[in-house]
């Protein structure tokens, strides 16, 4: 199936392509969804094909809910792997050089 996937802990949104044009089914896949072990709620978009599950990472993840999805027939893609958070010192330097470049920007108008 075509269609993309967005993951992070406690989140998942995935398209399900038979979903899309089936209120009946998206009803019957957010009832499913929540008898899951661990997802609290789950909404499923008959019009877009997008679902939306939310779980408690503690008791589950989104390759569960991945799996029960397939397992009923809904084919899903695999989640790609979570970006890594940006360093701090990462972060810290490119405020230094955004307010050295403002500062010289400033002395320059001055002068």
């Amino acid at each position: 199936m075509g269609g993309s996937l967005h993951t992070t802990p406690g989140r998942l949104r995935v398209k399900v392509a038979d979903v899309k044009g089936s209120p009946a089914l998206a009803a019957q896949v957010e009832r499913r969804l929540t008898l899951l072990r661990g997802v609290d709620q789950a909404y499923a978009n008959p019009v877009t094909g997008s679902v939306l599950v939310l779980y408690d990472a503690a008791r589950t993840d989104a390759r569960h809910v991945i799996d029960a999805l397939r397992a009923w027939g809904h084919p899903c893609l695999d989640p790609a792997p979570p970006a890594p958070d940006p360093s701090p010192d990462l972060a810290i330097t490119v405020l230094r050089a955004m307010a050295e470049f403002a500062l010289q920007r400033l002395i320059t108008t001055l002068v």
